[in-house]
């Protein structure tokens, strides 16, 4: 008989983030910290210091004892077996980690810990304070995103390319414009960020149900103190059972990472081989397939896609979560743990994906020329219809085309060959005027001046946001007691 294996007994994390092999696929490092327990631990210390000294001002808890909640509110000096132990007698979540803080802090001080919030409060704030982070990681990187775009549509303005659309050959563009849709619509992106954070970065302190009792006619005076001192705005009114905040984060996120899956999809397909005009980054060494050894896979873009359906499917749960009983129930806060978290790293790990495929972009312009005068003088069609219709009809022309476009493909026959003994085309045109206006070239349209546009006023927008300074830092208090998850976790 087979024995049977033991239960994993290793420290590894199952959760593929937390993957010493696979991990940055899915995440980077910076962003993994953010969640780390201990930080995660650290910034609910934080946010029971910050509300005692908010207190401590206003007179409802003794000066000595708020300082002495704030000096002992460090992670380092707790017990974190006691609190391991204590979560699974109590199966609450805060209440072990307050019972380890009363323990260092002195007898009186013990006493006004956590005083008058509820436990949602302190989650909720440092959540909030937790996304506030993820913000500084998604802005700086979709910044530099769109910034590399913007180079490439520059640099690209005038290369002529096929227009696609229903994947067939439709007509000429540039590759400028194609890649200026893409800063276009990164921009909105940028934008949709900016304005979440009004409406998202807002504290939560409001007792019980929502009644600020305990904080008696001090309530909206320390609410305000309490916002100012974690570096977040006070909310008009009680959000515990409100989670349409987080829905609009999750789905902002989704959306994002919908615009660069799309990116990298775009890139995906124009890298298959009877198309050959763009390609991720390659270098020798990376394997395609471990059978055949000529693959050139587009796995870098294909993980780009791989996380926005990771990121869009916590978008659905976000608005699960909004659906709360009465004033208050963990049903969503304990989605949130998860969606907040796996998103804001996938996220996170999607834009770092992004930036090392665009800062090393292989656009095939010979490829690019090459495909166009194949498709040629397909792909001008349009233009043609309109120029034979001045004299012969617009819908004439365009049956004539029609009928002689499909000829031509059905019998692999050159279309000018056919269209030139067409009886409508006698005596009205000759084969060198219409093979003049047939080039490709000539019929880019705006093409250009579009992409300039667009190029022009995304960095005039980035130029004027620059001018408003980077992401705030986040709770002062955070940044005092700043902490090294390794160390940390060695000590535990």
């Amino acid at each position: 008989m087979q024995k049977q294996s033991s239960p994993c007994s290793c420290n590894i994390s199952s959760h593929i983030v937390d993957s010493g092999f696979y991990s940055s696929g899915y995440t980077t490092p910076e962003a993994r910290e953010i969640f780390c327990d201990l930080r995660r631990y650290q910034r609910w210390l934080d946010v029971e210091a910050a509300l005692a000294m908010a207190q401590a001002e206003l007179g409802l808890i003794p000066v000595p004892a708020a300082e002495n909640i704030r000096d002992n509110a460090r992670i380092m000096t707790l017990d974190l077996n006691a609190i391991r132990a204590g979560l699974k007698v109590t199966s609450h979540s805060l209440m072990p980690l307050l019972d380890a803080l009363s323990h260092v802090c002195n007898k009186e001080a013990g006493q006004f810990i956590h005083f008058g919030a509820t436990t949602q409060d302190i989650q909720d704030t440092a959540q909030i304070l937790e996304i506030q982070d993820v913000f500084e990681i998604i802005e700086r990187d979709l910044t530099i995103v769109i910034e590399q775009v913007a180079v490439l549509a520059e640099k690209h303005m005038n290369l002529v390319t096929i227009g696609r659309t229903h994947t067939q050959h439709a007509l000429p563009m540039t590759m400028g414009l194609k890649i200026g849709v893409w800063l276009d619509e990164l921009w909105r992106n940028y934008e949709r960020l900016q304005e979440l954070k009004e409406r998202l970065l807002v504290s939560q302190l409001f007792g019980g149900v929502g009644t600020m009792d305990p904080f008696g006619d001090k309530a909206f005076e320390l609410l305000d103190l309490f916002s100012e001192k974690v570096g977040l705005q006070a909310p008009n009114v009680a959000w515990h059972a409100s989670r349409d905040r987080i829905t609009e984060y999750l789905v902002t996120l989704a959306i994002i990472s919908g615009t660069l899956a799309k990116i990298a999809d775009e890139i995906r397909c124009l890298a298959r081989n009877e198309i050959g005009e763009m390609e991720e980054p390659f270098q020798m060494g990376k394997i395609g397939s471990s059978t055949m050894p000529h693959k050139r896979n587009p796995e870098m873009c294909e993980q780009v896609v791989v996380l926005a359906k990771l990121i869009n499917s916590n978008a659905s749960l976000g608005f699960d979560g909004m659906l709360n009983e009465h004033e208050r129930d963990y049903r969503s806060v304990r989605l949130e743990w998860v969606t907040i978290t796996d998103s804001s790293l996938f996220a996170c790990g999607q834009l770092s994906l992004m930036k090392d495929i665009l800062s090393d972009l292989r656009i095939h312009e010979d490829k690019v020329e090459k495909n166009v005068n194949m498709a040629a003088p397909l792909i001008s069609t349009e233009a043609l219809m309109f120029f034979l219709g001045l004299k012969i009809g617009k819908q004439i022309a365009h049956t004539l085309i029609y009928e002689t476009s499909m000829e031509s493909i059905e019998n692999a026959e050159p279309f000018l060959d056919i269209l030139m003994n067409r009886p409508e085309m006698a005596d009205h045109f000759t084969r060198e005027e219409v093979q003049q206006v047939m080039l490709p070239k000539n019929h880019i349209g705006m093409s250009e001046k579009l992409t300039k546009r667009t190029i022009d006023y995304v960095r005039g927008k980035l130029a004027e946001q620059n001018k408003h300074g980077g992401v705030k830092k986040v709770c002062p208090l955070m940044s005092k007691n700043g902490i090294c998850c390794q160390s940390l976790s060695e000590t535990s």
